[in-house]
């Protein structure tokens, strides 16, 4: 069973300070997207985890049109 909490303090920092305070600027090559990218195409997954990984690949995708547009 899990649980849901309204308000998160981490090293003294509560979320209402910092809004999501779990999230992070992750700076990645061309190569290393593409990398992983291909590893999601050619592994298996855990129905429970479809949505998430779908939501974390079209992030990933949408970072990696960014960068070839450079």
């Amino acid at each position: 069973m899990g649980f849901k909490s309204n308000k998160v303090e981490i090293k003294g920092v509560s979320t209402d300070e910092v809004g999501t305070p779990l999230t992070h600027s992750v700076e990645l090559t061309e190569k290393e997207i593409e990398l992983i990218l291909l590893t999601v195409k050619n592994s298996l997954f855990k129905g429970e985890y479809v949505e998430i990984l779908y939501n974390l690949t079209l992030k990933i995708q949408e970072k990696y049109k960014t960068i070839k547009k450079l």
